[in-house]
C-alpha cells in the first residue's frame, strides 16, 4: 500500500501495525478524533506526505518520526501543538509545513534546520515575534503568520536578499478572544477549521498563479490593529 486516505472519519487511534506499511508514501488522517500518533509510524521510512490536520486534540508527535527523512509535506494544522515537534525539525527533506491554528507562542531557534522548507504556514497561533533563524531558510518563498500576536519581526525579513516572495502578516497584533463556556459540537469546530484550510489553500494557489512577479520582488501584506 502506498496511499492511505482516511479523512473525516471518527478514528480515535491508529494501530501500531501501521509501521508494517513499509511502502507507504502518503498518509491522510485529517479531521478525525486522534489524540496521539503511534511511534511505529516512524518505521514507514518511505513516507512523503503526512496530514494530521483537524484532529483538534493532538499535542505532540513521537520522536521516532525523526526517521521519516523522505517526508516533504506535513500538515499539523487545527490541533493543540504548543511547539514545533522535535521530530519535524529532523525531517531533512521537508518542503511544506502547516502548523496553523495551534497554540504556538514561539518558534525554535533551530528552525533553520529545515533547509529545504519552501512554504511555512503559521497563521492563528500565539506568536509575538519571529526568530532571526527564519532568515537562514534559503529556500523559503512563502510565509503566512496572519492572525497571530506579532509585535515585532526581523526587519531583514523584507530585504530583497531573502528568497521570500510572499509574506502575509495581516491582523497583528490581535485581541485574544476567549471561547464561550460550554462545549461546542466537535463537528462544528472541525467544519470551521476545514473551511479555514480550504480558504488558505485557495489563497496559496492564487499566489502561485500570480508568480509572474519578478523573482527579486517580495510581496508583504500588513494589517496592524493599533
Amino acid at each position: 500500500m502506498r496511499i492511505l486516505d482516511l479523512p473525516k472519519n471518527q478514528i480515535s487511534h491508529l494501530p501500531a501495525e501501521i509501521g508494517c506499511l513499509k511502502n507507504l508514501k502518503e498518509l491522510n488522517v485529517s479531521f478525525n478524533h486522534l489524540k496521539s500518533i503511534p511511534p511505529e509510524l516512524g518505521e514507514c521510512e518511505n513516507l512523503e506526505k503526512l496530514d494530521c490536520s483537524g484532529n483538534l486534540e493532538l499535542t505532540e508527535l513521537p520522536f521516532e518520526l525523526s526517521n521519516l527523512k523522505q517526508v516533504t509535506f506535513v500538515d499539523l494544522s487545527a490541533n493543540k501543538f504548543s511547539s514545533v515537534p522535535i521530530c519535524v525539525l529532523r525531517m531533512s527533506s521537508l518542503q511544506w509545513l502547516d502548523i496553523s491554528n495551534n497554540s504556538l507562542s514561539d518558534l525554535p531557534q533551530d528552525i533553520d534546520r529545515l533547509e529545504e522548507l519552501q512554504t511555512f504556514l503559521l497563521y492563528k497561533n500565539k506568536l509575538t515575534y519571529l526568530p532571526y533563524a527564519l532568515l537562514n531558510l534559503k529556500k523559503l518563498t512563502l510565509l503566512v503568520v496572519s492572525g497571530d500576536h506579532l509585535v515585532e519581526i526581523p526587519t531583514a525579513l523584507c530585504d530583497s536578499s531573502t528568497p521570500l516572495k510572499f509574506v502575509n502578516l495581516m491582523d497583528n497584533p490581535i485581541d485574544n478572544i476567549q471561547c464561550q463556556d460550554g462545549e461546542e459540537m466537535r463537528e462544528s469546530e472541525q467544519d470551521r477549521q476545514h473551511f479555514d484550510k480550504e480558504f488558505m489553500r485557495a489563497y496559496i494557489e492564487d499566489l502561485k498563479e500570480r508568480e509572474s512577479v519578478p523573482s527579486y520582488t517580495t510581496k508583504v501584506s500588513f494589517s496592524l490593529q493599533l
